[in-house]
């Protein structure tokens, strides 16, 4: 998600638009409460610093807790004869079984499990505003922001706006207030407030509970139209997973069923998930392979590809360690981005490091050899009238060079950052070739130099520029 957004961020900025970058956190709620009342309950007065534990690690892990005292409590009562009996009441004839066994944890969550009881009880004093339980909440998010932070740092990423659902989770009340007005929406006999978007291929849709309170819909058309307000921008693009794809299909055609004057103008970055090779991440589980460990990961085995490789004799340490994360992190995001992101993948950190497969260092590797040569080039050099011979391989090149302005405009248009990521690789891979093929400094004459040095810069330049709207800085040693 970060990594998508963050890169759409670059190639609209580089297709002229004033981009300002956002994003909503989930701050409040029962899965917040979850993890407050586990720390709670077994935290010990623990924090992130007594225990050496990065923020929001520490926080998910008393998520984990909570879940893992939940699931042997929801055992237990399943084999009780409460539990039975509610299995044969609530179960329906030819049911999908993953739908029903949903459905059956939940009920027992909310109308049977203790803890369940506990969390939900936590919840109501957050909304009624209950000071202790505000206190603990500001405490555990602190320490989850403080977390997050470091992350964003590492990923080189910023936000202008960040926007925090315990401030929005009342808005929206107006619009459905004035849709009932106009007729777009109707209430029900139980007092929630409903949408009829059949007309459109749709189902019904709720967006007021019946005892008054909001749902995400309610939330997500109060926000849009703050953002409307505040920014009066020309599209906004949502990056969220394909999972809603459905949600924002009804998000959309709710707020042009209202009029609203920017409803022509959003669109769903849908993205599909990312597995790993060993399978899917659990939250609940605790098997979540975390940002900052595989950021981790494929920093060190970029440490010990070099070292094992050679070639950073005379770099000091530091300048080390800034190479071996950018290496690291352009294995990653490539691996990430070079994929259209409506596609599902599979995330492999050995197969995003190959320096000759289809990877960011490969790509860096074609920028680094351009440095390498320049710093031997002595004096200046200029082909402002050359008129020697161009060979194949070079008119390829200065072809490739000539298209990247509207691969930006290409990739805007289809919010597809793999175009640029595939660019990018192509171009370097020709650049290996031609370096492989023809002779640079040691040209057959000066003028020849000359032309193959600028044409060597250039491709640098362009690699340069392509990879950082992929979010990927370029070392000048490897």
């Amino acid at each position: 998600n970060i990594l998508l957004g963050w890169s759409m961020t670059q190639i609209a900025e580089a297709a002229g638009y004033e981009v300002i970058k956002t994003k909503v956190i989930n701050d409040r709620g029962i899965a917040i409460c979850k993890s407050m009342l586990a720390w709670q309950k077994y935290g010990e007065s623990k924090t992130p610093d007594s225990e050496s534990i990065k923020g929001d690690h520490f926080v998910g892990d008393y998520y984990v807790s909570f879940e893992k005292k939940f699931q042997a409590e929801y055992n237990e009562w399943k084999q009780s004869q409460s539990g039975i009996d509610t299995y044969k009441k609530e179960q329906k004839d030819n049911e999908e079984s993953d739908i029903f066994y949903k459905r059956y944890k939940n009920s027992y969550f909310n109308n049977h499990s203790a803890i369940g009881q506990e969390a939900r009880k936590m919840l109501l004093d957050w909304e009624n505003g209950d000071a202790n339980t505000i206190a603990l909440w500001k405490k555990m998010n602190g320490w989850v922001y403080d977390g997050f932070n470091v992350t964003y740092k590492q990923l080189g990423v910023d936000f202008d706006d960040i926007v925090y659902e315990s401030d929005t989770y009342l808005l929206g009340k107006d619009l459905v207030e004035e849709g009932l007005k106009s007729g777009v929406f109707y209430k029900k006999d139980d007092s929630s407030v409903w949408v009829d978007l059949e007309d459109e291929g749709m189902d019904h849709k709720l967006v007021l509970r019946s005892d008054g309170t909001s749902v995400y819909m309610t939330q997500d058309l109060g926000t849009a139209q703050v953002r409307f307000q505040k920014y009066g921008f020309d599209n906004m693009a949502y990056v969220v997973g394909d999972e809603q794809d459905y949600h924002f299909q009804v998000l959309f055609k709710i707020l042009k069923k209202l009029g609203e004057p920017y409803s022509e103008n959003l669109y769903h970055l849908s993205y599909g998930m990312v597995d790993l090779t060993t399978g899917k991440m659990k939250s609940r589980e605790g098997t979540v392979v975390d940002a900052d460990n595989i950021m981790e990961e494929v920093i060190e085995t970029a440490k010990e590809s070099a070292e094992e490789r050679g070639g950073l004799e005379g770099v000091d340490d530091n300048e080390k360690l800034s190479i071996y994360s950018k290496v690291g992190l352009a294995a990653l995001k490539y691996f990430i981005l070079k994929i259209n992101p409506r596609k599902r993948m599979t995330y492999n950190p050995t197969e995003s490091m190959d320096m000759q497969g289809t990877t960011g260092p490969y790509i860096q590797n074609a920028y680094v050899r351009i440095q390498s040569i320049m710093r031997r080039v002595e004096g200046e050099f200029s082909v402002d009238d050359y008129s020697g011979p161009i060979e194949d391989q070079e008119k390829d090149l200065i072809a490739a060079l000539q298209v990247y302005p509207e691969l930006i405009k290409e990739a805007m248009n289809k919010y597809d950052p793999s175009i640029i990521a595939n660019y990018s690789y192509t171009l370097a891979k020709s650049y290996h070739k031609y370096y492989h093929d023809y002779r640079i400094l040691t040209a057959e004459t000066e003028e020849i130099k000359a032309f193959r040095l600028s044409l060597s810069t250039a491709v640098a330049k362009v690699l340069q520029k392509g990879m950082r709207l992929l979010g990927i800085e370029m070392p000048d040693y490897m």
